[in-house]
């Protein structure tokens, strides 16, 4: 079994480091130079350029577009129109000028595309894939952007047109994807323009590792009553992530005011409690998402702010109070879903600077208890003496005590057969 795996290993190796080679000449048919106009002459942009054309020597003037005036004569040179560092606005048909009239004509085509560098995501596993291309300004009018598409080593590569958005500054392709198709696609961006094409790398993605939500919303951080060290952070999962099907993972970011240490957390539930917040201090809290299995992490959300609850009664912190950072700082996640909500609020230690009211029913409840158990042990007692007294002698006996100078000494048996006797019996 050992070799026929080594085998089918090294056949995919082969074939993906023979095959893939394939893919960017494929993807290049697609993205083909332009046909240059006749009597045109292409230059990078801020290039220095000579102009000429034929039949164009000796005093000549230049003429750019259709302008009436002639280009300065300090720019002109043995018959050459010299230009020094083009920018874009500078492409244009340039006409050459003798004794009035005109003898050639050139177009200057000014080269200034770059090389793409795009990225693409999914936003969700069953929506389709977006390519973006970040970039600052649109290119100008004229300038196609497309996205070139194959799917494995031996699909048919397909074209996806592109569009950009100014708000974003970004230009943006989508990609039809499947649900549940396993199979590596292979992309890449062509721009072209009136004098030049260019393409970016062909990438290979799989669906599994460009899924990238969207960060959540609508997040939260607010106080725990009568908890001076808590916050209480909820928020939403995003609107593009729809369904129940696929689970989110979500990473919790906070940090004190005017403090540089920064603490994280990971949980899969949508709402945490922060035990370890500083008193009186406001704390900065961000929220972000990922697939719980694969994928990418989502960017941050919004930055809320969160002030744990203080007492109204309580003096307010001296600065130096305030300022104080304690020697560690450990966060321990508490997973609580909404339902359990009140039940975690239940168990909030509270520290309040005074004792609340019910403490004194309590202690009042809890000295009438013992007082009245006192009183019950008092009333038998008194039942008690009460029942020895009654008894007349039988009291002194039970509870009077002998002298401690007087010793008792047992009689003899003839002074008790002396004392038997009765007075009656003596007379007789």
């Amino acid at each position: 079994m050992g070799v026929p795996d080594a085998g089918r290993s090294i056949f995919y190796f082969l074939m993906l480091h023979l095959q893939f080679p394939v893919s960017p000449h494929i993807h290049q048919s697609l993205c083909p130079k332009p046909v240059l106009p006749p009597n045109s002459q292409v230059a990078p942009l801020l290039s220095n350029v000579s102009l000429t054309c034929p039949g164009c020597e000796g005093d000549v003037l230049w003429r750019r577009g259709q302008a009436e005036s002639f280009l300065p004569k300090r720019m002109i040179k043995e018959g050459r129109l010299l230009l020094n560092s083009i920018q874009s606005k500078d492409g244009n048909l340039y006409t050459c000028i003798k004794e009035k009239q005109s003898i050639c004509s050139v177009e200057l085509l000014v080269a200034e595309l770059e090389k793409p560098v795009m990225e693409c995501y999914l936003r969700h596993p069953a929506s389709n894939i977006t390519c973006e291309w970040k970039k600052n300004s649109s290119l100008p009018r004229g300038t196609i952007v497309i996205l070139i598409s194959s799917m494995g080593y031996s699909a048919e590569p397909t074209i996806n047109s592109c569009s950009y958005f100014t708000l974003s500054k970004k230009y943006q392709c989508r990609l039809h994807h499947t649900e549940g198709r396993t199979e590596n696609y292979f992309l890449s961006l062509c721009v072209t323009r009136q004098t030049d094409s260019t393409m970016s790398d062909i990438i290979m993605v799989n669906y599994k590792s460009i899924v990238q939500p969207d960060p959540p919303i609508e997040v939260t951080a607010s106080p725990v009553e009568f908890a001076p060290r808590k916050l209480r952070v909820k928020w939403r999962k995003p609107r593009s992530w729809s369904g129940t099907y696929y689970e989110l993972l979500y990473e919790v970011q906070y940090r004190a005011e005017n403090s540089h240490h920064v603490s994280s957390v990971t949980t899969s539930d949508r709402i945490f409690h922060i035990v370890d917040a500083f008193k009186g201090r406001r704390h900065f809290v961000s929220v972000r998402a990922k697939e719980e299995f694969d994928g990418l992490w989502s960017s941050w959300s919004q930055e809320v702010v969160g002030t744990p609850w203080t007492d109204s009664t309580q003096k307010e912190p001296t600065m130096e109070t305030s300022q104080e950072v304690p020697g560690n700082l450990y966060t321990k996640v508490y997973p609580t879903s909404p339902e359990m909500e009140s039940e975690e609020d239940s168990r909030i230690p509270i520290s309040p600077s005074r004792p609340p009211w019910y403490t004194f029913v309590i202690g009042g409840v809890s000295l009438g208890f013992i007082f009245l158990l006192v009183l019950v042990v008092l009333l038998r007692k008194r039942q008690k003496w009460t029942s020895c007294i009654a008894k007349g002698t039988k009291l002194k006996t039970l509870y009077w005590s002998i002298p401690s100078g007087v010793q008792s000494q047992e009689m003899p048996p003839a002074n008790l057969e002396y004392r038997a006797k009765t007075p009656l019996q003596s007379k007789q």
